[in-house]
């Protein structure tokens, strides 16, 4: 990763929130030489006792793969940031979309991907340690539209954690990109307050997301506490100090919780039809229907 990294992705982010949305755009994942996705893990059913239980959470960047010239679907693959497997493309979940252009909706989709492979997953709540754990995606749906640029998608996974009794654990997955830290749903509106200190402690920046997400400050204690997240994370220390006491207010040196601007609804997360675009409405700030 570059250093220059932390203090780019959020401005970047942000230049698309008022694009307007065009049926014919390229399907493309998001662009994580700004910032990966942070990926929340929903079970679909009961659990075995001896898996980890609950929400879970992965950190994956993007790149996109095409010829030049060529009007074929784009490959993409997905890697998996904390996982030191050698050779690292077995970290990485690789597939092709259906079709080049994204159709009116906006949604682009990619049936099937490849297993890949984190060997440094920190499940919470795992009432044993677990093994290398691998991840395989599949009918994964990303807004790819013009307004929106890949930087939303949900999945069906499969995940195998490399212990006894958890080798097919379902989850839906659904992902944000750019991450932004924050210490309450505030800092989640996406109108940029020059004025304002930089995240997690305010919006000077903005949070990079587009003006018709549905978002809040995820504080969960399954994020909160995946040590695989917030080490990863911390490597850009300026912006993505992100866990359990990871901002100190230089006012009174308290120590606060750092969560993730996420979306409050399942994909795609955006405001109803109709509704009236504001900085300060329940379209942009809240917690919604998804369970967290």
């Amino acid at each position: 990763m570059r250093a220059r990294f932390p203090l780019v992705f959020v401005v970047i982010g942000a230049l698309c929130t008022a694009c307007p949305s065009i049926p014919e755009a390229q399907c493309a994942v998001g662009l994580s030489d700004f910032s990966p996705y942070l990926v929340q893990l929903r079970p679909q059913s009961g659990l075995p006792a001896e898996c980890p239980q609950g929400q879970q959470y992965q950190l994956l960047t993007s790149s996109n793969y095409s010829r030049v010239g060529s009007t074929d679907p784009i490959a993409v693959a997905f890697q998996l940031l904390g996982s030191t497997v050698k050779p690292p493309s077995g970290a990485q979940a690789r597939g092709t979309f259906n079709s080049a252009l994204a159709p009116s909706s906006g949604v682009c989709a990619i049936d099937a991907l490849t297993p890949a492979t984190d060997d440094r997953a920190t499940p919470t709540n795992a009432p044993i340690p677990v093994g290398a754990t691998t991840y395989t995606f599949s009918r994964m749906q990303l807004l790819s539209d013009v307004g929106h640029q890949g930087s939303q998608f949900q999945a069906e996974v499969v995940v195998d954690y490399g212990i006894s009794g958890c080798s097919a654990v379902k989850y839906v997955a659904q992902a944000v990109t750019p991450i932004t830290p924050c210490l309450n749903d505030s800092i989640c509106l996406p109108d940029q307050v020059a004025t304002d200190v930089l995240p997690p402690a305010g919006r000077g920046l903005g949070s990079g997301l587009s003006s018709d997400y549905r978002a809040f400050c995820n504080l969960a204690p399954a994020l909160l506490d995946n040590l695989e997240v917030s080490s990863v994370l911390g490597r850009f220390p300026y912006v993505l100090a992100v866990g359990r006491d990871a901002y100190e207010d230089p006012n009174n040196r308290t120590l606060h919780d750092v969560g993730i601007c996420f979306f409050s609804e399942p994909f795609p997360s955006l405001c109803p039809p109709g509704s009236t675009l504001s900085t300060s409405g329940p379209c942009i700030v809240g917690p919604g229907s998804n369970p967290h």
